[in-house]
């Protein structure tokens, strides 16, 4: 066991979970924006209400979250939010904040709510468990194995696509042009974007390795990396059969523009995250019918298929190839995987059908893993 990273981690966990109370300023102003929130719910459509005591459940950056309310947002629940000075302090920080620009309501500990509701909650025991019609509780441990009698939470697109509603937009993106056969854009720094976990833990390679194979390996004429704003905006809508890259380091598109750019692409290259190898981009590349070239179909539930909604390269020696391929296959076989992608995204992936198949699993109470793609060590839960 590395116990120098296990005390790290474990500061770090109560850090984040106790911060608050270090502040008393934070209280006060705290106070005072509970004072000014809704408290009446209505009693007309579905009710979840979230109650919830562990900081784990806003990493990363409050993402985790703010897009399980958003699955719950977009199947028509009204939000309300368990008072609770441990979840609500940072509401208004990093990615949390969203929430903000949503209609929910605040319910004191104790206080009944007015009709039939989910409870979604990380405690042992709730308050308002006895009421509840049905309950999720919330389970953050890593290592899922399909069949374990939880239900694995999707990993989600980028928050601020479904702040901006662009979520919403997902078929007209899927039937757009497509000038690009392969695309890639993020962040793709040096030291970042290279974490030991990448390859100690999950046996993939890191993001910036990716990238390097490729500018080594493929002849300079079928990948193109443009170096600025500019050059990368004079590519837009013109056609080109190989890799284009966008560092955004180097250049960028607007979030309201995201998913358009990634439906520019007919295969996406679907390079690993921070500290773990999912990313939303393979998420919104799926999305919008965007064939995802990935070395992880194994960390989706139930896995992606090689040839049929995405392509898989196994490591540095058959990646070039891989993409290759990809510029190579026709057009016809390119849009079958195109709709295949899409049509995976809508069963398994999206907010309705996270719901719907969490719903449907037995018993009154169910657990969620929301991190089932976590392997132990391998980022932070």
């Amino acid at each position: 066991m590395n116990w120098p990273n296990k005390l790290q981690h474990e500061a770090d966990r109560l850090w984040r979970r106790y911060r608050w109370y270090l502040r008393p300023f934070k209280y006060r102003a705290y106070r005072r924006w509970l004072a000014a929130q809704p408290r009446l719910i209505p009693a007309d459509q579905p009710l979840v209400l979230f109650d919830f005591r562990d900081s784990r459940i806003d990493g990363p950056q409050g993402r985790r979250f703010y897009t399980l309310f958003m699955f719950f947002v977009r199947n028509h629940y009204f939000p309300v939010l368990a008072r609770s000075y441990l979840f609500l302090a940072n509401i208004d920080k990093k990615e949390k904040r969203h929430t903000l620009s949503e209609t929910f309501a605040i319910i004191d500990p104790g206080e009944p709510m007015p009709a039939p509701f989910i409870l979604v909650t990380d405690r042992g025991s709730s308050a308002w468990a006895s009421a509840a019609q049905r309950i999720v509780r919330i389970d953050y441990r890593p290592g899922y194995i399909a069949g374990d009698g939880s239900y694995p939470m999707p990993f989600p697109l980028f928050p601020g696509v479904y702040a901006r509603g662009e979520d919403k937009k997902i078929v007209r993106f899927r039937q757009g042009k497509r000038p690009w056969r392969v695309f890639f854009g993020g962040d793709a720094l040096l030291g970042k974007y290279s974490k030991s976990s990448i390859t100690e833990v999950y046996g993939k390679l890191p993001r910036t390795d990716v990238l390097e194979i490729l500018r080594q390996a493929l002849p300079p004429k079928h990948w193109v990396d443009p170096p600025d704003q500019a050059s990368f905006e004079a590519i837009r809508g013109q056609s080109f059969d190989g890799l284009v890259i966008m560092n955004t380091r180097n250049c960028r598109v607007p979030v309201d523009d995201w998913l358009w750019t990634v439906a520019d692409g007919w295969f996406y290259l679907a390079c690993p995250g921070y500290r773990y190898p999912m990313s939303h981009n393979i998420i919104e590349a799926l999305a919008v019918g965007s064939v995802p070239i990935t070395q992880y179909p194994e960390l989706f539930f139930p896995p992606l298929e090689d040839g049929v909604n995405c392509l898989v390269f196994r490591g540095a020696d058959d990646l070039p190839g891989v993409v290759q391929r990809a510029s190579t296959l026709p057009l016809e076989d390119v849009a079958a995987m195109s709709e295949a992608a899409a049509r995976y995204y809508d069963e398994h992936l999206s907010p309705a059908a996270t719901l719907r198949g969490l719903l449907a699993m037995p018993g009154h109470s169910v657990r969620l893993r929301l991190v089932p793609f976590l392997k132990p060590g391998g980022g932070y839960a």
